[in-house]
């Protein structure tokens, strides 16, 4: 019998979006299991499946399972973001694998416009596919286009039983039922059959015709030079073209590197052939590290200040190497070779995001636009001075090798925050009728972004409540329910949650965010005005056990205990009326997770841990 596997984060998306999906091209002889997404990649056998869960962490992947081996089918991505150059570009790891490894990249998503003012340059989505065929004629590449409310192009369509995702796209399901169909008739050729059959249909036609008539690298790299003439402040510009080379900004060394890393990996991937690739680290940024540098003594100051702020992002090993790599310069835009510095650390480079990504995807590194350069050659890393770049990461990283499958086992005990989220959502909110406005799954944002500091702008950091939900019929008692969930109880988390919810009750800053947000989203007047927000949390535990816990000031708490029963006890009796049964049967799918036994290979070699 063969296998398909959809390894998950979302359980909503997995069982109610994307099953149903594969069922239509499943046969009788096949299973279909839900797998959660391993939390680390070194869980996984050597193999595609493990570099393509180094490289990316996919919402969603649907791999086959013959003779004993498994293929990976297709990645999918659901993205909520505004379109933005930084946003798409960075969201381009999934597309890197899916190339590596010979399978589709979906992503699902729609050109949504923002309620507010942001800071992104434009850009076409559909040219990330036409680069992609133009440069390594690679067809894989599907953009499911999740379409937005008719006259609120800030709104996505939800899909009316399941908040978290969206209603059917007919491209998605020709993607996937293609490419599971056509691997269970020919493993060894699935890929070319199913983009045979693919091409024969109305949608994936359509979807050609908008990336054909897109803009392609030559534009893209054209509209750099454009902005890198007309910028006069060097340290505000994002991209330097040159002839034979291309080098982007590097903002921070710290939360791993986004959104700059994948930017980076896409520059690296798609121009290596024809251009030098290179990072420039920003010593000269908005908010600190201000004035410009002009001498080689300054720039060492600042970098040293900068990899201070930095410091939570790259190993201390990195950080004095490039100190003492910058002491070695007799001048500003001195050039110092570092092969040395990797090829001495070379069995800690893969443990670190940032620095992985600097070995293995760039040719060297600015120490500022004007500043010391620092150069390698990251062929040699990857085994061959003289290889194709394309060719030495399939084979280094292992993605071109098909091998046996991870263990799996039942999750039957335990339940994790996406988990709870879904009990809640499908179990109390829906079947009593509760509007839902947002819903955060962990690693899917939402809709429901909230920004409680106006004076701040785009500098302040989104809030995302886990649940934005309204009541099911107007009442004077109360306007919108938030609600943040956890896994296993954590009394010190469930604390931290509750402090963060009280202020949506005691800080009119808070209170009037969001309003803003369901006012942008057209869930209720502009003329009406949020008074009384309920609160809660949610969490599971492993038994029935009591505790000293004192919840504050909640509205309500919701418990899933031993994964199979949840309760939930209210303490405001407007929502105790509107929520007549207060216990139940959690009923959820049979899911699995990777065995205990899988383990590591010791010569695996990874790209993010």
């Amino acid at each position: 019998m063969t296998q398909i596997r959809i390894y998950y984060e979302c359980l909503e998306q997995a069982q109610h979006y994307i099953r149903p999906i594969v069922e239509k091209s499943a046969s009788s002889r096949s299973e279909i299991v839900l797998v959660k997404r391993p939390r680390y990649p070194h869980q996984l056998p050597e193999g595609s499946i493990y570099a393509i869960q180094s490289l990316t962490t996919p919402d969603i992947l649907i791999t086959g399972i013959i003779n004993n081996k498994e293929y990976p089918l297709v990645i999918i991505e659901f993205t909520e973001a505004v379109t933005t150059e930084d946003h798409e570009l960075q969201r381009t790891y999934g597309a890197v694998s899916a190339y590596l490894s010979g399978c589709y990249y979906i992503k699902v998503s729609g050109q949504k416009a923002s309620t507010r003012q942001h800071g992104g340059a434009e850009y076409n989505p559909y040219s990330t596919p036409k680069i992609l065929i133009e440069r390594l004629s690679y067809e894989g590449y599907i953009i499911a286009d999740w379409k937005t409310h008719q006259g609120a192009e800030s709104l996505l369509l939800r899909n009316a039983e399941f908040p978290g995702c969206p209603p059917q796209i007919q491209l998605l399901d020709d993607a996937i039922v293609s490419a599971v169909s056509c691997f269970l008739k020919s493993p060894s050729t699935w890929y070319e059959d199913a983009l045979r059959f693919l091409k024969k249909t109305p949608a994936y036609k359509t979807f050609r015709e908008i990336v054909d008539k897109s803009s392609g690298a030559g534009e893209l790299l054209d509209n750099w030079k454009i902005r890198q003439s007309n910028k006069t402040d060097r340290n505000r510009l994002r991209f330097f073209v040159n002839r034979n080379s291309i080098a982007a900004k590097i903002n921070r060394f710290s939360h791993a590197m986004d959104p700059d890393r994948g930017i980076l990996i896409f520059l690296s991937f798609i121009f290596s052939s024809t251009h030098r690739v290179y990072g420039i680290y920003a010593l000269v940024r908005q908010r600190s590290l201000q004035g410009p540098i002009s001498s080689l003594s300054t720039l060492k100051t600042r970098l040293s200040a900068a990899l201070k702020k930095d410091a939570n992002g790259i190993p201390i090993w990195f950080t004095r190497e490039l100190m003492k790599a910058a002491d070695k310069a007799k001048t500003l835009n001195d050039e110092i070779n570092i092969q040395h510095i990797w090829e001495k650390h070379r069995d800690k480079i893969s443990e670190n995001k940032v620095v992985s990504t600097l070995a293995f995807f760039l040719d060297g590194i600015f120490l500022n636009y004007n500043g010391i350069r620092l150069v390698w050659d990251r062929r040699k890393l990857l085994g061959d001075t003289n290889g194709d770049f394309h060719n030495l990461l399939k084979s280094y990283f292992g993605f071109a090798n098909n091998t046996p499958p991870a263990g799996i086992e039942e999750v039957l005990s335990g339940v994790d925050e996406d988990e709870v989220t879904y009990a809640i959502t499908h179990r109390v909110l829906i079947p009593n009728k509760f509007r839902i406005v947002s819903v955060s799954y962990p690693g899917s944002q939402g809709s429901g972004a909230i920004l409680p500091n106006r004076e701040e702008g785009r500098a302040q950091p989104r809030e995302y409540p886990d649940i934005i939900a309204l009541p099911p019929k107007r009442i004077n008692q109360f306007d919108v329910l938030l609600n943040e969930s956890k896994g296993i109880f954590n009394e010190t988390q469930l604390y931290e949650a509750i402090q963060k919810l009280e202020r949506y009750k005691s800080n009119s800053n808070y209170v009037n965010a969001v309003n803003e947000l369901l006012i942008s989203v057209k869930v209720i007047d502009p003329r009406d005005a949020v008074r009384n927000i309920l609160i809660g949390v949610a969490f599971g535990t492993d038994k029935n056990s009591k505790t000293t816990w004192n919840p504050g000031t909640v509205d309500f708490i919701f418990r899933i205990v031993q994964r199979s029963q949840w309760s939930i006890g209210i303490f405001n009796q407007t929502l105790r009326d509107l929520i007549p049964q207060i216990s139940g049967d959690t009923a959820f799918p049979k899911v699995y997770k990777i065995g205990s036994k899988s383990v590591k290979n010791k010569n695996q070699s990874t790209l993010f841990v």
